[in-house]
């Protein structure tokens, strides 16, 4: 009886992360070409859309009346990659090395988050409004970047300006904590 509870217990998780249809971002899993199971959108001149998200865990963060998160200190980052809101129409494995590093872009801003993070947490603050500035403040940064990515590669079509981004962000990540 107790295998048969721990086997569902296993079935019923596995659907869940299944259902959820999201790829956390890791230096050992790269992006491939089935994890794109979207609809493309036709009101977008693309040949790939990467959707992605920077996350606070826990989402739902208790805040008591004086603005202070309980059990801050269990604060994380984590990026995820939307396999149902990303999509492709013409494949290649230069678009997807492309693609990949709008993800990678993303991962080098949850870790300057997480960094924050933890400064933060050093300092014992839990107020919410310390961790949700440096959240929003990074955010618009990341997509600052992102926009900037896809301008000065012309979406990934000049190769040499792609190809310098790419070795310009895998350095970063290299070097930033984790």
């Amino acid at each position: 009886m107790r295998y048969n509870l721990t086997f569902l217990i296993i079935v019923l998780f596995g659907l869940k992360i299944y259902a959820q249809a999201v790829i956390p971002w890791s230096k050992d899993r790269k992006l491939i070409w089935s994890d794109f199971k979207g609809a493309p959108n036709e009101e977008v001149f693309a040949y790939a859309q990467t959707a992605y998200k920077i996350e606070i865990i826990p989402s739902d963060v208790l805040i008591d009346s004086r603005n202070n998160i309980r059990d801050y200190k269990k604060l994380s980052i984590q990026t995820n990659f939307y396999t149902k809101n990303s999509w492709v129409t013409d494949k290649s494995d230069y678009l997807l090395a492309h693609e990949q590093l709008h993800f990678d872009i993303a991962e080098l801003y949850a870790r300057k988050m997480r960094t924050a993070f933890k400064k933060l947490k050093k300092q014992k603050i839990a107020n919410f409004d310390s961790y949700v500035n440096i959240y929003k403040k990074l955010w618009v940064e990341c997509r600052k970047t992102q926009k900037d990515f896809d301008e000065k590669t012309n979406h990934g079509l000049k190769i040499k300006e792609n190809n310098e981004w790419i070795n310009k962000v895998n350095l970063q990540l290299k070097s930033a904590p984790n």
